[in-house]
């Protein structure tokens, strides 16, 4: 049994079955696929998504994988919760390799803890493993999604401002000046005794 989770959107290319050194895919989520992918990045809704997506073989083994992702996205915003409509158009590039093991990759940040800045970059510009000689562009066009929608969506014309309390114009009592004069008065109490 495999510990790896079912891609909601899955496109499976089987490298050894390619005939020509350049294939090109278009692939597009169903509507079911799309309702799945919402769930996943806690979207209001996916309305289309698609990828138009060339694999390019080279001769040690490595695959391109290069094209376009379109994808017509409703989030939340940030500040009203409101539904916000944005269009997600990305270039996709992704280099993998059989060269690479999943093994030496980091699957957590305790594995980037202690890592320099080179060596962080230098896991940035590493290709991805071509594990079994097997690509999903369905998972290829979903991460792609995730990295390039607006992390912080706005409905126009809503201002932030207006929605944060202004803490200068509620002046709340001082809690440690009731202390004060509760001490004040029990000092004078005692005082008459």
């Amino acid at each position: 049994m495999s510990d790896k989770l079912t891609p909601e959107f899955s496109h499976i290319v089987k490298v050894a079955e390619l005939v020509a050194k350049k294939t090109t895919f278009e692939i597009e989520a169903s509507a079911a696929e799309r309702a799945a992918l919402a769930d996943r990045f806690d979207l209001a809704g996916i309305e289309k998504m698609a990828a138009k997506l060339t694999l390019q073989l080279a001769g040690n083994g490595e695959v391109t994988v290069r094209g376009t992702l379109h994808a017509e996205i409703t989030q939340r915003c940030v500040v009203t919760l409101e539904p916000v409509p944005e269009i997600v158009d990305d270039e996709i590039e992704v280099l993998y390799s059989p060269h690479v093991s999943e093994e030496n990759m980091p699957s957590t940040a305790d594995d980037l803890e202690g890592l320099t800045e080179d060596e962080l970059m230098a896991l940035l510009d590493q290709p991805e493993p071509l594990t079994d000689g097997i690509i999903d562009l369905g998972e290829v066009a979903a991460q792609f999604l995730a990295i390039s929608m607006d992390p912080y969506p706005r409905k126009e014309g809503v201002d932030i401002e207006e929605f944060v309390e202004n803490e200068e114009a509620e002046e709340k009592p001082n809690p440690f000046a009731k202390l004060a004069g509760l001490k004040d008065k029990l000092e004078n109490k005692n005082e008459g005794f």
